[in-house]
């Protein structure tokens, strides 16, 4: 005869009267059903060919767990650079691939600059003409100071060819600040990386027709990854920055992180009232990847839920279930059905109502009837 007690000291439903414990297993056993729950039976026979097993036990706790949700949404890089040019004009030549990883001020595109290699040459020219005319304006200009100096011509005629001198040296300004001019035009025709990164995308071939504006190619530095994700608005407001949350890529092997959210969207997706959630992971072994799937599990409260430690569950095929022990210590085999792997046990939805003795391990392989000893 067992009284089922929780560890917290208060007795569920069930518990509130004495029952034997084959009993209470022997009412959750669906035969063939893997879904459903519930414990063997021992006949008196069997109890009597019990042999002694050493093992050790631990108590099925019913607690007070995590209440979480899951948010399903996909990865995308931290920082994502769109890479164009402010010149129209030809692709001569692309010096990367799709997937290259580059440095800032890496070479990414060449685009035709024959036009503006003769304007330039144009622009040369008339500077070398703005100098000799300079040069002339100075010479000019000593010769009229000193004829001034001897009262030959008048003040007049002096200021005029210091005027004429002034224009001379404006007009190689402007040539030099043409030059100057062409080749700023003439940097934008090589583009480099803005940032170090991975290319990603490329949305031009050599000999397209490049415009102002028109994205080229695409940079994503993907040492940290975001994960938006799309939460309900029953759940929106328990989650706030800064909350801990988990993040599984199934995908990948082993591929769980629990990180801060960064950021909770207070305005509703318009199509399907949801809220997004983001959060950043750490993607320095470069296993994550633009697009893929992932799963954002948030705790959104509290529910109590029946556990018990890892080592105590039995596989059979398909199935799984528990020993548990009575009062004499004799060992039953309970079917039950999992739920979440928690960091303190595993939760069972169905098959145990808390308060039982669970094996934990034992030296030899249990058969129901064993008792169980220290």
């Amino acid at each position: 005869m067992i009284t089922l007690r929780s560890r917290r000291g208060f007795r569920t439903a069930a518990a509130s009267f004495r029952i034997p414990a084959a009993l209470t297993c022997g009412l959750l056993v669906v035969a063939g059903a893997a879904a459903l729950s519930g414990c063997g039976s021992r006949s008196g026979k069997a109890a009597a060919r019990s042999r002694e097993v050493q093992g050790a036990t631990a108590e099925a706790v019913r607690r007070q767990v995590p209440l979480q949700v899951m948010a399903t949404g996909a990865l995308q890089a931290a920082r994502t650079v769109q890479v164009s040019t402010r010149m129209m004009g030809w692709v001569r030549k692309i010096h990367v691939r799709e997937g290259d990883v580059v440095d800032r001020g890496a070479p990414l595109l060449t685009i035709d600059d024959s036009d503006l290699r003769a304007k330039r040459a144009q622009v040369e020219a008339g500077i070398t003409e703005a100098r000799a005319v300079l040069a002339n304006a100075e010479t000019m200009l000593q010769r009229f100071e000193k004829l001034y100096g001897e009262q030959s011509v008048s003040k007049q005629q002096l200021d005029d060819v210091r005027t004429g001198r002034d224009r001379a040296a404006a007009g190689l300004e402007s040539a030099l600040a043409m030059r100057d001019e062409v080749n700023v035009h003439l940097s934008y025709l090589d583009i480099t990386a803005p940032a170090a990164g991975l290319v990603t995308r490329k949305m031009i071939e050599e000999g397209d027709m490049a415009s102002p504006g028109m994205p080229l190619l695409t940079l994503e530095q993907a040492e940290r990854m975001k994960v938006v994700a799309s939460l309900s608005e029953r759940s929106v407001n328990s989650v706030q920055p800064g909350d801990m949350v988990m993040v599984e890529v199934p995908s990948l092997t082993g591929a769980v992180y629990t990180v801060p959210a960064d950021k909770v969207i207070p305005t509703a997706n318009p199509g399907s009232h949801t809220y997004d959630i983001e959060a950043y992971l750490d993607n320095r072994d470069g296993r994550l990847k633009t697009g893929m799937f992932a799963r954002v599990h948030v705790t959104v409260g509290e529910r109590e839920a029946v556990l018990v430690p890892p080592e105590s569950i039995v596989e059979r095929g398909q199935l799984r279930g528990v020993f548990i022990t009575d009062a004499d210590g004799l060992a039953q085999l309970c079917w039950v059905r999992l739920g979440h792997r928690l960091e303190d046990g595993v939760e069972i939805l169905a098959g145990l109502q808390g308060g039982e003795t669970v094996v934990v391990s034992s030296a030899v392989p249990l058969v129901e009837g064993d008792r169980v000893v220290r």
